[in-house]
Parts: structure tokens; C-alpha cells; sequence
């Protein structure tokens, strides 16, 4: 109840309505009106149930009375002269815990509470947080404090063994997805004019140091097509440089799982991934039948990191 919280004159032009069940309804109204309560409008619908008014002050009171009578008391609603300043109190009580609320989820979206780390590159995740410690990346500090793009560009520079890394805002948490340096295209030796794919994919990612991009995120690459050309326009002319840049690209990897068993999917998932030797990001099996044989096509998809400069 908020009575103390409302202007005193308004509350006695408030009456609240209940709906009372029970035996001998008219020993409870004695009982109610002996023990100084005031009952308004009272309306018998049978032996059993009836609705009446009391002032909203004595709520509480007539609750207890009931309880203790073992009738069964529900209110119904409210109603009076001083209703509506009733209604304006509890809609602004309902407005300020809304407006509380909404402030407080704007100010802690801002904060991290916490990291996960994810990917083949995750084995150095220790090293990784100390980067992230030493730029001011901590529990509780802000996300709107650095720039995303930044870390994940610090994170690469710091790490020889890594060749990806991206930095993703999850909630409240850092989510940091880490590739291990295990796919090169040439070798560092500033001898790659060319950067072509390996593989058949879709870009995830693509950043370009030095040259030309000649495709975008998202699109779909075949095996031996350029990704990265060796030019730059330099006072209006067209100047062969070296390649430096990292490209991520989806990637699909197809088994063949043949089996006499039925409900061999985890098992034939299982050998894909041995035959992958890398870890996946999702999983398709589809299940055939050929001469009363199970042939299981499986399709992880995995994520394959190239770079060269």
C-alpha cells in the first residue's frame, strides 16, 4: 500500500471494491463493521459471495480480518473522488522505475564484464589478455574507450602466432575470435606483387597494408582468384608494389562417411573433422541410401586464414 505516500483528504475519497467468498456472509459483515471498519455499496450475488466497498485506508485491516475468518477476499479495483490522483501517483511511480531502468541498461551496456576467446588461436589467450590489460581492456572498463578495428589490428602486431583476430561486442562481454598463423601464401620477403586464394569461399574478412583489394566482404572467390593486386596510383600513376594483407574466407570441406548402420552421424561428423584437421565453425550432415548401404555426405564449414607480404 502507498497510503502514506498520498495526500491523506484524497485517500478518504478513495474506496476500494472487493469480492468476498464464503459461508454465513452476514456474521463476516457484523465481524468487519464491530471492529470499526465501514462497508459501502454491499451487494449479495448468493449465500455464498459478495461485493462491497471499504476506504482504501482500511485495506490492509479488511485483508486480515478475512484471512483470519478463512473467507476468500479479492479485490476487484478501486473507485471514488480521489481515484484519479490514485492512478496519476502509481502510472509516475510506473514512468520513474521504467525511466530508472532504462538509464541503468544504457549505462552498463557500456561496460565489460567479462571475455571469451574463441578459435585455434584461443591456446594463447593468456598472452592475449595481457595485451588487452596493457591497452586498458579490463572487467568494467568501457567499451566507447577504444576503437574495436584498433585491437584487433594491436592484437595481430603483438602476437607473431596469430594471422586473425577479431574483436566483437556480445552483450557485455568481449567475445575474441583467434586464428593461428598456419596458412601463408610466399613468405615474408616483400616478393608477392600477386595474392591469390587457395580456396573456394566466401570472404569473412579482408585487410589490406599494401596494394590493391579487387574484393569485398562477403563475396563468394574461387580457388587461384586474385584477391589483393600489387598496385598503387601515386601522382596519378599506376605503381607495382608489394602485397601486404590478410584475407578470411569461409570455407567448405566435403566427407564421405559410407556405414551398414543406420544413425551414424555423430561417427561420420567425427572422421570429417579428423580428416579436416582443424576446427570447424558448423556442421551438415545428409544421409542417403545406395545398394542397402548409409552413405553420410558431411559439410563443415571452417574458417582458412591467408596472408602474404
Amino acid at each position: 500500500m502507498r497510503t502514506n505516500n498520498v495526500d491523506r483528504e484524497s485517500v478518504v475519497l478513495i474506496k476500494s471494491v472487493f469480492e468476498v467468498r464464503g459461508l454465513n456472509l452476514d456474521r463476516f459483515i457484523n465481524t468487519v463493521k464491530k471492529r470499526g471498519i465501514a462497508l459501502y455499496d454491499i451487494k449479495k450475488y448468493s449465500n455464498k459471495r459478495l461485493v462491497l466497498a471499504v476506504n482504501f485506508k482500511d485495506c490492509q485491516k479488511f485483508f486480515a480480518i478475512g484471512k483470519e475468518l478463512c473467507y476468500n477476499i479479492k479485490k476487484l479495483r478501486e473507485k471514488g473522488k480521489g481515484y484519479p490522483l490514485l492512478a496519476l501517483y502509481r502510472s509516475l511511480g510506473v514512468l520513474i522505475g521504467a525511466i530508472i531502468i532504462a538509464l541503468s541498461a544504457y549505462t552498463f551496456n557500456d561496460f565489460i564484464f567479462g571475455f571469451t576467446f574463441t578459435g585455434s588461436g584461443s591456446v594463447y589467450h593468456r598472452e592475449v589478455k595481457d595485451y588487452l590489460k596493457s591497452q586498458g581492456v579490463t572487467e568494467f572498463s568501457r567499451f566507447s574507450a577504444f576503437s574495436l578495428e584498433r585491437l584487433e589490428d594491436g592484437i595481430l602486431a603483438d602476437n607473431p602466432h596469430l594471422s586473425f583476430a577479431s574483436c566483437v561486442k556480445v552483450g557485455n562481454r568481449l567475445v575474441v575470435d583467434l586464428a593461428l598463423s598456419q596458412d601463408k601464401v610466399g613468405t615474408l620477403d616483400g616478393k608477392v606483387y600477386e595474392f591469390y586464394s587457395d580456396v573456394d569461399g566466401v570472404v569473412e574478412n579482408i585487410k589490406v597494408y599494401r596494394g590493391t583489394a579487387v574484393v569485398e566482404k562477403g563475396q563468394a572467390v574461387k580457388k587461384g582468384e586474385l584477391l589483393v593486386n600489387g598496385v598503387a596510383i601515386i601522382k596519378d600513376k599506376e605503381v607495382k608494389i608489394n602485397v601486404l594483407a590478410c584475407v578470411t574466407i569461409l570455407s567448405e570441406f566435403k566427407y564421405e562417411y559410407r556405414s551398414n548402420n543406420d544413425g551414424e552421424e555423430e561417427r561420420a561428423v567425427t572422421f570429417a573433422e579428423q580428416a579436416l584437421c582443424r576446427e570447424p565453425l558448423d556442421e551438415k550432415v545428409i544421409k542417403s541410401q545406395e545398394n542397402g548401404e548409409y552413405i553420410y555426405t558431411v559439410t563443415l564449414t571452417y574458417r582458412h586464414v591467408i596472408y602474404a607480404g
